[in-house]
């Protein structure tokens, strides 16, 4: 909410939130006591509603479902950042990490 975007531009606040918080997460990852690195990773999950739309975002281990009709109709709402799908391998690799299995 404290970002220029809100609630004009919800998918722009949202993207720099994210952004904001993973530089401050590499910062403290990269500056552990006695020089070495946290290779920890990091999740969340953030449903913004701004009158009738529902904005969705997932980062990292992360899911959302919705359902209707009392269960008998269930819908995803994130694709799962899972380092087995091909997608997000390429991403981490691509990204300079390195995914541990």
């Amino acid at each position: 909410m404290k970002s220029k975007y809100f609630p004009y531009s919800p998918q722009d606040a949202l993207r720099e939130g994210f952004e904001t918080v993973e530089r401050g997460f590499i910062e403290e990852a990269l500056n552990q006591p006695g020089g070495g690195h946290d290779k920890s990773g990091s999740c969340a999950l953030v449903l913004l509603v701004v009158d009738e739309t529902l904005y969705v975002c997932n980062l990292g281990d992360s899911r959302a479902i919705m359902s209707q009709q009392t269960g008998n109709s269930v819908y995803s709402l994130t694709r799962d950042h899972k380092p087995s799908d091909p997608q997000e391998h390429r991403r981490i690799i691509e990204g300079g990490g390195k995914v541990y299995q």
